[in-house]
């Protein structure tokens, strides 16, 4: 991740980057409302759909795609909480 925290390089700066995150904030937000529409998963179904949109970007995105995973590991982290702290709206 060094070009993470190089000086000029600032958060979301590029498409690349903006694509990652958006592509994972509608996968995870959508698998987390699945698992809470089907059962109670815990955040463990939106922790499992992040590892495979990662191996995903690794086997088919291209390099300079596949480099900005650690988008997708920032915007799961809120999706992540909320579905282990979410309590449907019959309890």
């Amino acid at each position: 991740m060094p070009g993470f925290f190089d000086p000029g390089h600032g958060f979301l700066s590029s498409f690349d980057e903006w694509m990652v995150a958006l592509l994972a904030f509608v996968l995870l937000t959508v698998v987390g409302a699945v698992a809470e529409y089907v059962g109670d998963a815990k955040g463990v179904t939106v922790a499992g759909a992040l590892v495979g949109y990662i191996i995903a970007l690794f086997i088919w995105a291209p390099p300079v795609i596949a480099t900005e995973w650690h988008y997708a590991v920032l915007i799961a982290i809120p999706i992540i909480i909320i579905s282990y702290f979410y309590r449907g709206p019959g309890e």
